[in-house]
């Protein structure tokens, strides 16, 4: 390509100087430095002008934009985690259960039982998690491997010929409500005969630690073996956000309710992992049916033996019958209703001395393609309460089930299970350690002493106040295990003048390579093999380690397992909630603020029972 045209001699002239040609003016060649700075200069700008607009786009593509910045964190995070740190057959073991996730989520079409199984939840093995051995892990275990519950499906909506969903937003506070939420939700999809869409993986309230080290965008599968739950039960379907947003949104099946327009995700965007949800939600909002008046505290979400608007409507009157002699939660202390007792009777202690009236799946939020329920604190619909308490079940076996399926499958995943494990290991050796003689087995007692941004201020004592409280029940130099959200161990030093008191913190090496977003839930673990165990009034996190307690004393029957109180737990809180679960109370409200007896106690009646009738609830394959 010719260059621009030269501002100085032409090369003839200079080729040839005795030409007679007139020569250029000395002015000529005087200014002909400054036209070459002139003409460079203008290259450079060009230049630089290309590589600020390349830098822009590498900085907005590579670095800025929120997808390729959670794909960077997974990144780093195997990085952090993996390398150096597992063995080959550790890592092959993620690459595969990847792609059977991915087969079982992401690809249209797949058969559920088509795909292998993607882990096994019947036990639990540490071989592939840095242990311990099976038989130090299996203390751990409280839940059971039940292949008739997998078949069991819910009544209503068994003969749909179209697909429907029911979609959510995680609750917004902290992890142990977020679990409270989803096991309802999870149960009312069931219940519903809907597939489950489970949320795109995103930010969680106090689940961000050490976001430049670890993997901070969490989904459901990072704590349970969702993968697994779907796969294995015939009355459940469980896909992704992804996929629903595939499937379902993008090709035109959604409309906005008020101007009947089909609208698509916001940017068509499908994959929101890492993204802000916000743009995600309120256009769920916009094209679902959200139901505002299912708010717990306020009805009971109730759901007959047999599908028909018929049996809906019979609930309602079995209702009315419940307000015509409203029964106190007082009648039921100490006095459970048998957990296959009648319907009527049942309701009676469901309703909590509070709820008179029901939340209905009518025929409206039947027809809906898609159910949605928010968590919108404005409106103050948020699903803050436990399964058991919001849920009712006509048929007793439906509600054995439910409280089954959350024991047995929606419980922490294998890595969590373990790591809690190892610290048990090592807790019980210190104990035994310490005393062989009078503690051969390793006993140690536990707390959760919660402070941080705890709103009860009542639960919030000085650590001498907890030692007035608990010394009657404790011995004296006895291994004593705290979960606590209090950094500073000078506030815990009038216990530790009478125990021997140990953190999480103090395991560190049975802790290498495990994401610290996840103590929380290994201390939960840790704290409820405890032999005697002190909980905070109204946590939530405290409230779990009961349950697990009392998982595990319906398995080992324990003493008071009948009725299903729990004679080594208390709160540290005061004489009057000392022994709460040591007495059968029924729910009431607040319905959070504890876990009641209701939720373990008979959990496995009518096993039997729901094997030979669920066949009724099945539809027939063509």
């Amino acid at each position: 390509m010719a260059g621009p045209p030269s501002s100085g001699p032409s090369l003839d002239n200079e080729s040839h100087p005795g030409s007679k040609s007139k020569p250029p003016p000395t002015t000529r060649n005087t200014n002909k430095p400054r036209t070459n700075a002139a003409q460079s200069t203008y290259v450079l700008f060009v230049v630089t002008c290309i590589f600020v607009t390349m830098v822009g786009n590498f900085l907005h593509h590579r670095i800025a934009d929120p997808h390729t910045l959670h794909t960077r964190s997974m990144e780093m995070f195997e990085r952090e985690h993996l390398s150096g740190k597992l063995k080959e057959k550790e890592r092959e073991a993620i690459r595969v259960k990847k792609i059977k996730k991915d087969e079982l989520h992401l690809l249209p079409g797949t058969e559920k039982h088509g795909a292998p199984p993607l882990h096994d939840l019947a036990g639990l093995n540490c071989e592939d998690h840095g242990g311990p051995s099976n038989d130090l892990a299996a203390e751990m275990v409280y839940w059971s491997d039940i292949p008739s519950d997998s078949e069991f499906r819910s009544p209503i909506g068994l003969h749909d010929t179209e697909k429907k969903y029911l979609t959510f937003e995680p609750d917004g506070g902290g992890f142990n409500n977020i679990r409270m939420s989803l096991e309802t939700i999870i149960l009312m999809a069931h219940a519903m005969g809907r597939t489950l869409v489970m949320p795109p993986s995103q930010g969680m309230y106090l689940l961000r630690k050490d976001r430049d080290k670890q993997k901070v965008h969490f989904s459901f599968d990072d704590f349970y073996h969702m993968e697994q739950v779907g796969y294995e039960h015939a009355g459940l379907d469980i896909i992704s956000m992804e996929q629903f947003l595939q499937d379902v949104a993008m090709t035109g099946n959604l409309k906005n309710k008020t101007s009947g327009v089909v609208a698509f995700p916001p940017d068509n965007r499908t994959n929101w992992d890492g993204i802000d949800p916000k743009p995600l939600k309120e256009y769920l909002r916009d094209v679902t049916l959200a139901p505002l008046d299912w708010n717990p505290g306020s009805c009971l979400a109730a759901f007959p033996s047999d599908d028909g608007p018929e049996h809906f409507e019979e609930l309602n009157d079995m209702m009315e019958e419940v307000k015509k002699n409203f029964p106190r939660w007082t009648e039921f202390k100490n006095n459970p209703v048998p957990v296959d007792a009648s319907p009527l009777a049942r309701m009676k202690e469901a309703v909590g001395g509070q709820v008179r009236k029901l939340c209905i799946y009518d025929e409206k939020m039947q027809k809906a393609p898609v159910v949605h329920f928010m968590c919108y604190h404005k409106l103050r619909v948020r699903m803050l309460t436990h399964f058991y308490s919001f849920l009712y079940f006509e048929d007793w076996k439906h509600d054995l089930w439910s409280k089954r399926f959350v024991r047995d499958h929606l419980r922490y995943s294998d890595e969590i299970q373990c790591a809690a494990a190892r610290i048990v290991s090592a807790l019980r050796e210190r104990a035994r350690k310490r005393d062989p003689k009078g503690n051969p087995h390793g006993e140690y007692d536990s707390f959760h002493i919660r402070r941080g941004d705890f709103q009860y201020k009542a639960t919030r004592l000085e650590a001498e106040e907890i030692y007035e409280n608990v010394k009657d029940e404790l011995t004296e130099g006895a291994t004593v295990f705290i979960a606590t959200d209090h950094a500073g161990k000078p506030f815990f030093k009038p216990l530790a003048n009478h125990y021997d008191i140990v953190f999480l913190k103090d395991f560190k090496k049975e802790l290498e390579g495990v994401n610290t977003n996840y103590y929380g839930m290994i201390d939960q673990l840790v704290a409820s093999r405890g032999r005697i165990f002190f909980g905070c009034y109204h946590s939530t996190f405290s409230g779990f380690i009961f349950r697990i307690r009392g998982y595990h004393s319906q398995k080992d029957q324990l003493p008071g397992f009948e009725q299903g109180t729990l004679h080594h737990s208390f709160y540290y809180s005061g004489q009057k909630d000392k022994n709460l679960y040591t007495e059968y109370t029924p729910i009431k409200p607040p319905y959070f603020s504890r876990e009641f007896p209701i939720s373990w106690r008979d959990i496995d009646k009518g096993i039997d029972e729901l094997s030979r009738g669920s066949s009724e609830f099945e539809v027939e394959s063509e």
